[in-house]
C-alpha cells in the first residue's frame, strides 16, 4: 500500500467528519455522530448556502453537497478549506487531531521517496540509462500521488518521459537517453519551483 493511501485511510478510520464540519464552524450537532444530518455547504456558488444544501453520512465518513455535485471526506474538506496541498492537509490534520505521524520503514522511504529526494538520486550520472528512466518515473509518481503539480502539466512531464522511454527502447544512444532523463527531471523541478512560489 502506498504511503500517502495509508495516510488517507489511517485518517478515514480515526478522525469523525462531524467533529471536523464542527470545527470548521458548520452548524452540526456533534452529539449526532450516529446520524445523517443536512446543513448549508459554504464551498459552492458566493459562499452563501441559504437552503442547507449538504448532507453528512457518519457511516462513510463523508458528506455529500448537492449543489457541489461532490462528496468530501476530513482531507478533502481540510484541503479544500485550507488550500493545502495532500501531504500538508495531512500533517495538519495530524497535528490537529493528536495523529502520531505515520513511521515508515526505509524501503517505504525508498519506495515512495519525496520528490526532492527522488530528484537528487535522479541526478547522479554515473547510472546507467534504465537507472534514469527509472528514478524518472518515480519522481513523476511520487509528484502525482502528492498532487504536487496540476494535472495538466503532469501529463506534459509523462508524455516527456514516455518520449524517451520510445527512444531508448528503439536503441537510442544511451548517454543521450540520460541526458534527456535528467533534462526533463530538470525542467520538472524548475516548475515545481515556480508552483511553490
Amino acid at each position: 500500500m502506498s504511503r500517502s493511501r495509508a495516510a488517507a485511510d489511517r485518517i478515514q478510520e480515526l478522525v469523525p467528519i462531524i467533529t471536523v464540519l464542527a470545527d470548521y464552524g458548520y452548524e452540526i450537532d456533534t452529539r449526532g455522530e450516529d446520524r445523517e444530518q443536512q446543513f448549508s455547504c459554504d464551498l459552492h456558488g458566493d459562499g452563501n448556502d441559504t437552503k442547507p444544501s449538504a448532507r453528512v453520512y457518519p457511516g462513510n465518513n463523508q458528506f455529500f453537497c448537492f449543489a457541489c455535485g461532490r462528496s468530501r471526506d476530513v482531507l478533502a474538506l481540510v484541503m479544500e478549506k485550507e488550500s493545502l496541498s495532500f501531504w500538508d492537509a495531512v500533517r495538519l490534520i495530524e497535528h490537529r487531531y493528536g495523529l502520531p505521524p505515520l513511521l515508515w520503514s526505509d524501503d517505504d522511504e525508498e519506495s515512495f521517496p519525496t520528490p526532492a529526494k527522488a530528484l537528487e538520486k535522479a541526478l547522479d550520472t554515473s547510472e546507467t540509462p534504465d537507472q534514469a528512466l527509472e528514478r524518472l518515473s518515480r519522481f513523476l509518481q511520487s509528484m502525482t500521488t502528492e498532487r504536487s503539480l496540476g494535472p495538466v502539466k503532469c501529463a506534459g512531464l509523462w508524455e516527456a518521459r514516455d518520449r524517451i522511454f520510445v527512444f531508448h527502447s528503439d536503441g537510442g544512444d544511451a548517454s543521450m537517453v540520460r541526458d534527456m532523463a535528467h533534462k526533463v527531471l530538470d525542467a520538472a523541478k524548475e516548475v515545481l519551483r515556480n508552483e511553490r512560489g
